[in-house]
């Protein structure tokens, strides 16, 4: 699939669990976290040590928040790599 497609899964996924989008298609640190199949906690570290394969657009009241197109792009990148990795 590619991120496009991804995205709209995930949008989907978020929508069907009740979880928020915001106007601007960001989810919370949370929603990202699963997403991505990693705690909270885990992805608050990455992004701490610098080793986060995303980084939040904003920050809001101490929450961060992420685009979902990034996540996407993200994990169509990571399905593309697996792939090469499998040939």
């Amino acid at each position: 699939m590619n991120a496009e497609e991804i995205e709209q899964v995930l949008r989907a996924w978020c929508e069907e669990r009740g979880h928020v989008i915001s106007g601007i298609g960001e989810v919370s640190e949370p929603v990202a976290a699963l997403l991505l199949g990693v705690s909270a906690a885990a992805l608050r570290l990455w992004i701490n040590e610098g080793r986060s394969p995303l980084q939040p657009t904003r920050r809001y009241a101490r929450h961060r928040w992420y685009p979902l197109h990034t996540i996407a792009a993200f994990l169509a990148d990571s399905e593309k790599d697996a792939q090469h990795g499998l040939d």
